[in-house]
């Protein structure tokens, strides 16, 4: 079924699709499409999706937000105001009957000077200048996103590794060795996935610079970007609140790091909930763009971009809660065994490892991969039938073999990560000077915050690239009509890689490539019974 035919079943955007038909207009683009009325009629409303996980994400921020109040709270202004360190504070002293008097006498003391009496206020300016200084990013890589996207993507490939590097050398100087050791392997991680990419680089920009075209000729698409950046403030003013207060508190270090991780966990499914919100507005707005071939066609919807932000919002928001738990480490790690696994060679013991897991990765991109979105955004799908239909179609088609090849995600993840680097240091520095032995807490949290910022004006390339893809799997006439060049270019492409995989598929051992069907096969049947089916069943 194409794109047009469940455009005219479902109401994609079935208020758009009525709106086109109650103004008389038609797709200028079909010729063949059906009259107006009888689409009308057979446009149903829309259904809300994995409720389930909407509500889970509710009462996540609920008690979430409710948990940050308190602890921020409890240092605001007046060290442990709610006597929470009762709960933090670790008895120092012998035997069990020494230790209440102990307490006593140590505990009132501690309050007033040393570490129980910093207070939230301490680093909460900290976290205000994170949230300033990603807000500001953000808005600076919006801002050159149509002028300097090429320089800005190649900046973001060769400066991460760079970066990295540098941030390790000045965590050993500063006696910090686990965590020098984490940022060397990231910097070692991201040369290799580089080296091992580098071919495919100059196809990224040409598919990049063709999302960044449509991007910014939809202004309506960048005013969502920054008012979801707004909103993203809001909620970061809160969770600064409560993250400074834990800082500030009275317990052992290893104590305020397992709590940082927990918020730390919470923040980051937050913002890929708006970033994946984003995602699905945006690849509805790129779909209709597409659809009607452009955005001032006379058969355009009015306000479009008010209705996929209407869907996104209410029927559509259980699946987006639902699939950002899961796709973007899924993303990141096929990401990595596609490079090992392109540049390992001949050693088929070191193969059959690398490739086990390619085949339980390749499995649970079935179920969650990020062109479910535009799937949701255009029919109003539940996550995993969107994210299976979208993957069904790229296999059928073959363009799976292109979006294997294009690494445009991974580019935008690095700069993601540079954006949040840069946000974390410019906080650190600040730290340091002011507390240094709370530099890293402050540091890594102000990264994160940093990230998300970043990676909410990322998302809108990256929704671009992915509704490209969908549309041109569909009907690749929509992409042709749009721009031809890039179409010629695109079909090249696809050419090329699937003559590549033939000549990989006859040249390869007979013997090996049933090995790879029996883990594939054995794999996904285990898959089925111990993971996928009770996780859809209780959706």
């Amino acid at each position: 079924m194409s794109l047009r035919d469940s455009d005219d079943l479902d109401g994609a955007s079935s208020p758009t699709i009525e709106d086109e038909d109650e103004d008389g207009s038609r797709n200028p683009s079909d010729s063949s499409s059906p009259a107006p009325a009888p689409s009308v009629a057979a446009a149903p409303a829309r259904r809300w999706r994995d409720v389930f996980w909407l509500l889970v994400f509710v009462l996540h921020l609920l008690l979430v937000g409710s948990a940050l109040v308190l602890l921020g709270l409890n240092r605001f202004r007046k060290a442990d105001r709610l006597n929470i360190d009762r709960f933090t504070n670790i008895t120092i002293g012998g035997g069990a009957a020494a230790a209440p008097r102990e307490a006593e006498v140590v505990a009132p003391p501690q309050r007033e000077q040393g570490p129980s009496g910093e207070l939230t206020e301490t680093f909460w300016p900290f976290y205000g200048a994170a949230a300033g200084v990603g807000a500001a990013i953000a808005g600076a890589w919006l801002a050159l996103l149509g002028r300097r996207a090429g320089q800005m993507m190649k900046v973001s490939v060769h400066s991460l590794t760079t970066y990295l590097a540098v941030i390790s050398v000045l965590c050993f100087w500063g006696k910090h060795f686990f965590w020098g050791v984490a940022f060397a392997v990231g910097a070692l991680l991201q040369f290799l996935y580089v080296m091992s990419v580098l071919d495919r680089f100059p196809f990224t920009m040409l598919v990049l610079q063709k999302a960044v075209k449509m991007v910014w000729g939809l202004p309506d698409v960048m005013r969502v970007a920054y008012a979801f950046i707004l909103i993203m403030l809001c909620w970061m003013v809160l969770w600064s609140f409560g993250v400074a207060g834990i800082v500030a508190l009275s317990m052992h270090d290893s104590g305020r790091w397992w709590l940082l991780v927990v918020f730390s966990v919470s923040l980051f499914w937050t913002g890929a909930v708006l970033c994946n919100t984003v995602h699905v507005i945006v690849s509805g707005m790129v779909f209709l763009v597409l659809i009607h071939g452009g955005q001032r066609a006379t058969s355009m919807p009015p306000k479009p971009v008010l209705k996929s932000l209407q869907y996104a919002v209410t029927t559509s928001f259980g699946s987006i809660c639902y699939g950002s738990l899961f796709t973007a480490a899924i993303r990141t790690l096929r990401w990595e065994i596609r490079g090992i696994r392109s540049k390992i060679g001949n050693n088929e013991c070191l193969l059959c490892c690398v490739d086990f897991l390619f085949h339980l990765v390749e499995t649970l991109v079935r179920f969650f991969n990020k062109y479910a979105y535009v799937q949701i955004a255009v029919n109003g799908k539940s996550f995993n039938r969107s994210a299976r239909d979208a993957w069904e179609l790229f296999q059928s088609t073959g363009i799976e073999a292109l979006i294997a090849y294009d690494c445009s995600g991974a580019v935008l993840l690095m700069g993601t990560i540079l954006g949040g680097l840069l946000t974390g240091t410019c906080t650190g520095v600040w730290a340091w000077f002011k507390r240094s032995d709370k530099v890293l807490m402050v540091g890594c949290t102000a990264a994160l915050m940093g990230m998300i910022l970043v990676g909410l004006a990322v998302v809108v390339v990256e929704s671009a690239v992915t509704s490209i893809y969908i549309c041109y799997a569909e009907d690749p006439t929509l992409i042709q009509s749009w721009d031809t060049e890039f179409f010629n270019q695109m079909s090249e492409a696809l050419h090329q890689r699937l003559q590549y995989r033939s000549a990989r598929a006859r040249e390869g051992d007979p013997v090996w490539a049933i090995k790879q069907s029996t883990i594939s096969d054995l794999l996904g049947l285990s898959l089925n019974f111990f993971f996928i089916l009770p996780l859809m069943n209780s959706v």
